[in-house]
């Protein structure tokens, strides 16, 4: 509840939000440290184009369909994905040319959920159509450094502000004009370039977590691999008397999942010749504001374990060892999304998992990566598919999971497997946490922990060649905010941040 006491601050808006003690604070803060602007006035071409149904593209080929960008592509980092995005018949082109979006513009969600915020990478597909939920807006250049405005629009205080003027009906909904009124902080050039490359260095080290993901695949494309892979699904298999098992259920003898383990079964080791010991993990369900982080199937949905939005549980609830993972680990999902399979990184030593979690432990880390990397791969989420049971929600049973059979030329790339998911798993880590850095670095500013002259001479530093100051102030961001007292550092170690962006852009080097 707040109370607006003062005549003066009544404007054309009379719902309650836009008077929000938190967003009227943090505008009377912003005057204090800096010219303010509006979104608006750095926009120079802005469109939202709401389109008048969506036609179907059924039957036809990818070649006669354009990509369909929508805010569920957006994370809440502002990432986006372009792998499932849904399709529209190449015609749109045409029909709305407006909405074909163009790189480095930033997208603003208007209409929903609104709290989305991404800008469109250097790498994106070609005739990317922009959904009508999401306004797309090329910035001016000369006024204001895209990425920085994406880092501010991104922060606490600019969703604030952006949340401030939002018509809050049924459907969320935020009106041109409004989104032209939200107000920034129209930064030095150089200040606004600082934090804008931090948002920059987390769109190549993404770029290069792609390649990465990509050089994973090519250690299993075979021949052989893709032609079990590829098989045609039919309405009839023909199993042979060695494919047959207790099992009844026509979905375990698909065809494609007969080709595929007659292909492991080939050339291959059974998996539970690999493994040190197998468990589920346990059930609890009072979660604490600080404890154990308790891994649930939502953190490992997306093929890499999320600890840091998991759950957490007391660290003084009793938790037996079949819970507690480490690096040597690899996590099946038992029960939901079946499919998915991913290694423990030693950064996640020590966190606990769910009974829906089925806990694989190898003696050697490099072996865990091999089976991970083949479990997580087509083949493998054919067979994990495969061996589930159950109509209404599919489950895998440990017995025969371990029956499975991991390829043999798959387990002797082991050490391949390893380097690769630990430079993907570090590089996904410190893009994330360079856009919360840029983020950080905003509040700081606007809560007066950090000045501009500071960051403009750690970036006239870094174009001389010295990253002493940059180091200085990336040492004392956190989770938490910038110089945090007791908090845990956002880079554990700055000089493999480094190393990680030149390796980065090596890669992207290479490629062009």
């Amino acid at each position: 509840m707040y109370t607006v006491r003062v005549l003066s601050e009544i404007d054309d808006r009379l719902d309650a939000e836009y008077y929000n003690p938190e967003a009227l604070v943090t505008i009377n803060k912003m005057e204090t440290k800096g010219s303010i602007t509006t979104f608006g006035s750095l926009v120079s071409e802005g469109y939202r184009v709401v389109y008048h149904g969506t036609d179907s593209t059924n039957g036809l080929k990818d070649n006669e369909t354009l990509p369909f960008l929508s805010p569920t592509q957006i994370d809440k980092d502002g990432a986006i994905s372009f792998e499932n995005t849904d399709r529209l018949p190449i015609y749109y082109k045409d029909k709305y040319p407006k909405g074909l979006g163009s790189v480095g513009e930033i997208l603003v969600e208007v209409k929903g959920n609104v709290s989305k915020v991404g800008i469109i990478p250097r790498d994106f597909p070609k005739n990317l159509m922009i959904s009508g939920s999401l306004y797309k807006a090329t910035l001016d250049a000369t006024r204001a450094d895209s990425h920085y405005i994406l880092a501010f629009l991104k922060s606490k205080h600019g969703q604030t502000l952006k949340n401030r003027l939002t018509s809050n009906t049924i459907i969320n909904y935020i009106a041109k004009d409004a989104l032209y009124s939200i107000p920034i902080i129209e930064l030095n050039a150089i200040t606004q370039k600082y934090i804008g490359d931090k948002v920059r260095q987390a769109e190549e080290l993404r770029a290069w977590a792609k390649e990465l993901e990509s050089e994973i695949e090519q250690v299993l494309n075979t021949s052989e691999y893709l032609v079990a892979c590829n098989t045609p699904d039919t309405k009839i298999s023909h199993p042979t008397l060695n494919d047959l098992s207790n099992r009844l259920d026509p979905k375990y003898y698909d065809s494609k999942a007969i080709a595929v383990e007659r292909f492991t079964k080939k050339s291959g080791t059974l998996l539970g010749s690999l493994i040190k010991s197998i468990a589920n993990g346990f059930e609890e369900r009072n979660f604490v504001n600080e404890g154990v982080p308790y891994i649930t199937v939502t953190e490992v949905s997306s093929g890499r374990l999320n600890v840091q939005d998991a759950p957490q549980i007391g660290s003084d609830i009793s938790i037996p060892s079949k819970a507690i993972i480490h690096e040597r680990c690899v996590l099946v999902v038992r029960t939901g999304s079946i499919g998915t399979a991913i290694k423990v990184n030693i950064l996640d030593k020590g966190c606990v998992i769910s009974s829906h979690l089925i806990r694989l432990e190898f003696e050697e880390e490099e072996t865990a990566a091999a089976v991970s990397v083949f479990l997580n791969s087509t083949a493998g989420k054919i067979l994990l598919h495969k061996i589930s049971y159950g109509a209404v929600q599919p489950q895998i049973g440990q017995e025969e999971l371990l029956a499975l059979y991991i390829p043999d030329y798959v387990l002797n790339k082991k050490t391949t497997c390893l380097t690769l998911l630990e430079n993907y798993e570090l590089t996904t880590r410190a893009s994330k946490s360079l856009i919360r850095t840029a983020k950080t670095l905003v509040e700081a500013l606007i809560e007066g922990q950090l000045t501009e002259g500071q960051l403009i001479k750690a970036q006239q530093a870094l174009e001389d060649g010295d990253n002493t100051l940059d180091k200085a102030i990336l040492s004392k961001l956190s989770s938490e905010g910038y110089a945090v007292e007791g908090a845990t550092p956002l880079f554990s170690d700055i000089d493999e941040l480094y190393s990680l962006l030149a390796s980065a852009t090596a890669a992207a080097d290479s490629e062009d």
